[in-house]
């Protein structure tokens, strides 16, 4: 038996050495924050001091997680994680779709979402990243085979990012109806999936992505947010089809290619 192979034997192991031991001591720096939300989330949309408390927990826990098993590179995908899936967020709460009701601590935001979500959706984006680093769900490498932009960019992203554009455009001006959002979801991604059949390893992302269903239904369960037109978990139908389309296809491609560029970094 290899080194490799006692090693991953051992979930919790410290510090980690294969993605399953990063990818449970992840979890583990996550949970801390979910038993947070769950305990707190609801007090923090009366008083503004639970708010603080949560925000102060969320910025220790992950000072604590980046001292202890920070990995070369978390720090891009946290911060994309920040941006992407905390403007995301904002521009959600802006048109509509559904609202939070935790007090914010940040005037900017008043109204809108709560620090500790922007600080969250760069925790989930670290969970991504090593969810992508286990061989089942890792796929072949990404590869520069031209120079310039058009190296970085091919037909599957473009065609990705577009999709990803009209959902957004579909669900700002159809969210009210119970039926339109879902029937939109599931033309424009049946059409993306026609054009480029998914590849085992995306099969398999969607196949484990209820964990993230779940963890939604969680947060809405705790009282944190609240949707139009709940369908399942208090949640809408095309809520659904939107985690299939983004985690296993337009998130894993840039993901590959953030991974591709770290390493050509180091050497």
């Amino acid at each position: 038996m290899t080194v490799p192979e006692k090693n991953s034997k051992n979930w919790l192991q410290y510090p980690p050495t294969t993605p399953e031991q990063r990818l449970i001591w992840e979890i583990l720096f996550l949970f801390v924050m979910i038993v947070t939300v769950g305990l707190l989330g609801q007090l923090a949309s009366t008083d503004v001091l639970y708010t603080i408390i949560i925000t102060t927990i969320f910025g220790i826990n992950l000072s604590i997680r980046f001292i202890l098993i920070n990995e070369r590179g978390d720090w891009l995908f946290f911060l994309l994680g920040v941006l992407a899936g905390g403007g995301n967020d904002l521009m959600s709460m802006i048109t509509g779709i559904y609202s939070y009701s935790s007090i914010t601590i940040l005037p900017i935001l008043n109204g809108l979402l709560p620090l500790w979500m922007i600080l969250f959706w760069g925790q989930i984006f670290l969970l991504f990243r090593k969810v992508f680093h286990l061989k089942w769900f890792r796929g072949d490498e990404f590869q520069k085979t031209k120079p310039g932009l058009s190296g970085w960019v091919n037909k599957q992203l473009v065609i990705d990012l577009i999709v990803f554009a009209c959902l957004r455009i579909a669900i700002y001006n159809t969210y009210m109806d119970p039926l339109l959002p879902s029937v939109f979801y599931a033309g424009i991604i049946l059409i993306r999936i026609i054009l480029f059949r998914p590849k085992k390893n995306e099969l398999l992302i969607i196949a484990i992505l209820p964990y993230a269903f779940l963890f939604e239904g969680l947060m809405v369960t705790f009282g944190l947010y609240v949707y139009i037109n709940p369908t399942f978990l208090g949640m809408p139908a095309w809520l659904f089809l939107w985690w299939i389309f983004l985690v296993p296809l337009l998130l894993k491609e840039i993901f590959d290619r953030l991974e591709f560029y770290m390493k050509k970094k180091e050497k």
